[in-house]
């Protein structure tokens, strides 16, 4: 079994160097563009600094969802601006993303929707358009140990792209060592995504080669001279994250957490992430988190700027009779939250959500009576 094994990772690791890496800028995180926590929660495959969780975090790591109760919806939606508008093809000013996503609770697993829209056609993060619809089932094993497991389909389309599909698969497992040393809640995840058919070349997608390539032609050429190969396959096929998240301080008034992903997409790249996250009494949350793309920063690519964002829960009481209230939803709590990143030189993400939670968590264990108690 070990040498089947051996061979098998063998031959995908030769097969990965039979390809040129050159994916478009943006395409590895082409389904973590939509969501404020997506965009500040550094990718985090352990759930972040704070452990907290969105139905959109199963692109990170599918069994973060695992200890969910309560049914969650979540709408959001994210604006891009160009700034540079001076491109091979013409520029766009401006970019849209959005996504709605529904988490469903039962005794067997937990179930999550998740549908995405990207339209994003500049020149520094040229991604094209696309749809994209994650379905994740996650289960707890035990108190401490969770797995999941995702398919997602998409389609990519636009003016100056030629069309495709994907259909991939990703799985995840999820682990809570408790408290370590000065740390507490230390945690572990790994998952691997993109198992299947990815985002072709397509059209005029440039990878961030080509466009490095580019850049340096029209110093000193002209720009209606320019030719080159389209983008390779994105994103990465098999990409492995582990993540590693813990709370460093925790007081009365405030929460402080940290979080470190790292990344290898289609073995060819390496992609770090560093969280920082702040909780104040429950309510507000601040987070920050950056990212190292050692593939996009060697080709003046990347953006090392650090995203920034914060959220706000509140909770509200259904009033009696009403629908929720039937549903013995009398209690619930929605979190809104924003965030900004600038993606890249020229392109800025800003993003608005909201989460909503019905009914209340069950964090009360069951009293145990015993027949000599009574």
């Amino acid at each position: 079994m070990k040498k089947i094994l051996g061979a098998a990772f063998a031959a995908l690791l030769l097969s990965s160097n039979l390809f040129a890496y050159n994916p478009p800028a943006g395409g590895q995180n082409v389904l973590r563009l939509t969501e404020p926590q997506l965009l500040t929660g550094a990718h985090s495959a352990a759930g972040g600094g704070l452990f907290g969780v969105t139905p959109a975090s199963i692109v990170n790591n599918p069994a973060l969802t695992a200890w969910e109760q309560r049914i969650t919806l979540d709408v959001a939606g994210t604006l891009f601006i160009n700034s540079n508008t001076d491109e091979p093809y013409g520029g766009h000013s401006l970019g849209e993303g959005f996504q709605g996503a529904l988490l469903i609770p039962s005794r067997w697993c937990v179930s999550t929707l998740l549908f995405q829209g990207v339209w994003t056609q500049a020149f520094d993060m040229p991604i094209g358009d696309s749809l994209n619809f994650t379905g994740g089932l996650s289960k707890d094993i035990t108190d401490q140990v969770s797995v999941g497991m995702n398919a997602n389909f998409g389609l990519l389309y636009g003016d100056w792209v030629d069309s495709d599909w994907t259909a991939n698969l990703a799985f995840g497992a999820y682990y809570n060592h408790g408290d370590l040393a000065f740390m507490q809640n230390v945690r572990f995840g790994v998952a691997m995504s993109n198992i299947g058919k990815v985002y072709a070349k397509s059209g005029k997608t440039l990878g961030i080669k080509t466009a490095k390539n580019y850049r340096d032609y029209i110093d000193s050429n002209s720009k209606e001279n320019f030719e080159s190969d389209d983008s390779t396959p994105w994103p990465g096929i098999c990409t492995i994250r582990t993540g590693v998240a813990a709370t460093m301080l925790r007081t009365d008034i405030m929460d402080l957490g940290v979080s470190l992903d790292l990344s290898y997409p289609f073995f060819q790249d390496f992609v770090a992430d560093v969280g920082l996250q702040l909780q104040f009494w429950d309510s507000i949350k601040v987070y920050s988190s950056w990212e190292f793309d050692a593939q996009e920063f060697a080709n003046d690519s990347k953006n090392l700027m650090p995203s920034v964002g914060v959220s706000f829960k509140f909770i509200f009481n259904s009033a009696q009779g009403s629908y929720l209230s039937n549903k013995g939803w009398d209690q619930s709590d929605m979190t809104v939250s924003g965030a900004w990143k600038q993606m890249y030189k020229n392109v800025n993400a800003v993003s608005a959500g909201a989460v909503l939670n019905l009914g209340l968590a069950d964090t009360k264990a069951p009293e145990i009576t015993m027949w000599g108690d009574q």
